[in-house]
């Protein structure tokens, strides 16, 4: 979102998931191009994070397998890969690679401020202004008869800890707050000056990162659609969508996306599954504009097949996979049922009643209303007995004649919807139904 609406979204998302559940705010670089016909050029979007849960977030992370999963009350957030290259072994040390890290931490704490004296140099160090060391001195001690405590390259500098490649893997990194696109810098320390320097040696300081932007999404939607055409207005691109699903889910997650636009949370879906025969994510869309089948599904049924003429080849390809289609249709209100207006058609009912009562995708070319049959599972045979008229309302009901027209039991429980019974409980068994009184059980099964 950007800086015109964010502060309303903070505002409404605090109200639902609570204040305390902030996690923070991420500064994605949607644009790189800059617009001139602004006072300031707007390049960037914000992304909301918020927990379910925030104190059981703080709890985990201070437990020793959080590096393996930072579970936030049901939400999930998984450490970056760490990256090895950071590491080296200038001095052989029998543990590997490693690299220096800081040995003092934000915040002042008298148990954990003490001078260090370089055994080298003789020189003592306290924490910088505002900040302690890492551990009490004892701790510290250990850590220095251990070989873990390092004074810069030379000797010469103040103390900072070894981190081993082998003990750090798992950890992972923490994500960051900014979400660029191209070069991370990356710095080193001077112990002369005892500061943070840019790394010149670029080549093998880089790292890279794509996130894309608003006109890379753009013209992927182009190849997508075979057109020169703008197909949407402000797309999100699939690579930002797939880090956020990276991060925050595991591999057999379904994802929910209820403003699904152009459809690029459901494709991102699908790429991170044709990435990794690990990754079994489903995606639900929800789009109630328009464009819901021209653009949102119509996009996913393409990446799915494959467009010949796309000049990226996964999508040139197809990423394989399958979705179900629904459209929502008209509320059907007991209220209104009952007092004999609005009534639904009998296919549109019959579909309603079929998923609610048994939670599987109605096939609408299997009904046969003659005989009352919409439709069957593995555990069910479903009837219905309904028409859009009051007056058979008012007067049909499950008797013996009717339990006999249901035809030859074939070993599955018969689910009936009627408007009254006139049957006793010995019949219900003798021809194994179980009836429900229209349109109260509708809402049974729905609950």
């Amino acid at each position: 979102i950007d800086d015109n609406e964010v502060h309303h979204l903070r505002m409404l998302m605090d109200e639902i998931f609570g204040e305390q559940n902030f996690v923070t705010n991420i500064v994605w670089q949607a644009r790189k191009s800059v617009q001139n016909d602004t006072d300031i050029s707007q390049q960037h979007n914000h992304i909301l994070v918020y927990a379910k849960n925030r104190r059981q977030e703080e709890r985990r992370l201070k437990e020793s397998n959080s590096h393996i999963w930072y579970t936030m009350g049901g939400f999930v957030f998984r450490p970056l890969e760490l990256d090895k290259s950071k590491f080296s072994n200038p001095d052989n040390d029998p543990r590997g690679p490693w690299k220096a890290d800081p040995f003092d931490a934000p915040n002042i704490r008298p148990n954990l401020t003490y001078p260090i004296v370089n055994p080298n140099t003789g020189v003592e160090y306290l924490p910088p202004n505002g900040r302690h060391w890492r551990t009490e001195e004892d701790k510290y001690k250990a850590l220095l008869k251990d070989g873990r405590i390092i004074f810069g390259t030379t000797g010469r500098g103040k103390p900072q800890l070894k981190v081993f490649w082998e003990e750090k893997k798992d950890f992972g990194e923490v994500e960051r707050t900014w979400w660029g696109n191209g070069a991370i810098e990356t710095y080193l320390y001077d112990e002369e000056t005892e500061e943070e320097i840019l790394n010149v040696d670029q080549e093998s300081a880089e790292q890279w990162t794509n996130y894309g932007t608003t006109t890379s999404a753009i013209k992927m939607l182009q190849q997508i659609f075979e057109t020169k055409e703008k197909v949407f207005e402000t797309p999100k691109p699939v690579e930002l969508i797939k880090h956020i699903i990276k991060l925050a889910t595991k591999n057999d997650a379904i994802i929910l996306d209820s403003f699904a636009g152009s459809g690029t949370t459901g494709h991102a879906v699908l790429e991170l599954n044709y990435e990794d025969e690990k990754s079994n994510r489903k995606f639900i869309l929800i789009e109630m504009e328009d464009y819901a089948d021209a653009i949102t599904a119509e996009r996913i049924r393409r990446v799915i097949k494959g467009v010949p003429t796309a000049t990226n080849e996964r999508i040139k390809n197809g990423l394989g996979g399958t979705f179900s289609y629904f459209e929502l249709g008209s509320a059907i209100e007991m209220e209104d049922i009952l007092k004999g207006e609005n009534l639904p058609e009998y296919r549109e009912l019959a579909r309603y009643i079929f998923y609610t009562a048994t939670g599987n995708e109605f096939d609408e070319s299997k009904i046969d209303e003659e005989k009352n049959y919409i439709g069957e599972n593995d555990e069910y045979e479903v009837y219905l007995f309904y028409k859009p008229d009051i007056q058979y309302l008012k007067t049909t009901a499950l008797d013996l004649d009717l339990a006999k027209s249901l035809g030859e039991y074939k070993g599955k429980k018969r689910l009936v919807f009627a408007p009254m019974k006139y049957l006793d409980n010995e019949y219900l068994l003798q021809y194994r139904i179980e009836y429900c009184q229209l349109p109260f059980e509708i809402y049974r099964f729905k609950e």
